[in-house]
């Protein structure tokens, strides 16, 4: 190897040098870490990243697989996933798929070579459904990292948002406001992680009326159209629970163009902690996380990619708490 003749030193030493990894650089002396880089400065000399991989067995890539893309809450995932990616010395790559076919079809070509690991959203299906997806993926040799599985999972890496004691919270605020008829506007495809019977429950123990409860919260064309429905009623709402910052966001865009008067009349509470809540008019009362970053779970994930000792898989758990705004 000519860099390992130019410094004077072993290939195997020229080898730890240029791998980059800290627990082997370390064993080098720095003098011969200088020689080494100033062979490799002289000689013009470049990596041959795919040859490295190729014998490592290893693409340096992370697949990131949601079941939409464009919404502040998946565009904060991809970000998350890519910068720590990046830090690492990874690439990233996102996809789409929202049922479970589209899923399959994804870990399929993970499991066959896209990719050395996953981070998937998988809150929309069943324990069941994310065994038969992603157990093949563990027995391939591929790392997993689920988003919000509806339960608690074994042998997978997870990030579990601890959304429901922030949701219990925002409505007995409410209820305290005197608010007495609730809608909540919900997903359509996903699992609703005990939400729809907390708000049940609450309203039940203060002798409230049950809520009015409807889909579409994962688009804001439909949860206007939800809205103009609910205004149509006999009883105005005068609570309104969005399981969307986004859709929230438009919702008050309609109220304000109808002249209805927020939270005056209608108080309205988003979910997630989108940054576009804080900047609406009126900024948005939401539930969500503080300070909403995934790069922990990813640099676990990428610490089980190169068998670092000690990274095991775990559970990261993110806690919400209501963010007080001006729309409720």
């Amino acid at each position: 190897m000519d860099v390992a003749k130019r410094a004077n030193v072993s290939a195997a030493t020229v080898s730890y040098v240029l791998s980059g990894k800290e627990e082997l650089v370390c064993r080098i002396a720095l003098e011969t870490r200088d020689r080494i880089a100033a062979a490799v400065k002289e000689l013009g000399y470049v990596r041959n990243q795919a040859a490295r991989h190729l014998r490592l067995q290893r693409t340096r890539r992370i697949c990131t697989l949601l079941p939409k893309i464009g919404s502040p809450f998946a565009d904060g995932i991809a970000r998350d996933v890519d910068a720590a990616a990046r830090r690492r010395d990874y690439s990233s790559l996102l996809v789409m798929g929202r049922d479970f076919a589209a899923c399959q079809d994804v870990v399929a070509q993970v499991e066959a070579g896209l990719a050395d690991g996953i981070v998937a959203e998988v809150e929309q299906f069943s324990p069941e459904e994310i065994e038969l997806l992603f157990a093949p993926m563990i027995r391939a040799g591929k790392e997993v990292l689920l988003l919000h599985p509806p339960l608690e999972t074994s042998g997978f890496s997870s990030v579990r948002q601890e959304r429901l004691p922030a949701f219990r919270s925002i409505i007995r605020r409410l209820v305290a406001d005197k608010r007495q008829r609730f809608a909540y506007i919900r997903h359509a495809q996903s699992h609703d992680a005990g939400r729809s019977p907390a708000l049940e429950k609450i309203l039940a123990e203060h002798g409230l009326p049950p809520a009015r409860f409807v889909t579409g919260a994962e688009s804001r064309a439909s949860a206007v159209a939800i809205l103009n429905t609910l205004l149509q009623e006999p009883e105005l709402p005068d609570a309104i629970l969005v399981q969307s910052d986004a859709s929230a966001v438009s919702v008050l865009q309609a109220l304000a163009r109808l002249g209805i008067k927020v939270p005056t009349e209608i108080a309205v509470a988003g979910s997630g902690n989108a940054e576009e809540g804080a900047l609406c008019f009126p900024a948005l009362t939401t539930i969500g996380p503080s300070r909403p970053s995934l790069e922990e779970a990813v640099d676990h994930l990428i610490d089980r990619i190169e068998k670092i000792p000690g990274a095991e898989s775990r559970t990261f758990a993110i806690p919400w708490s209501v963010i007080d705004r001006e729309s409720a």
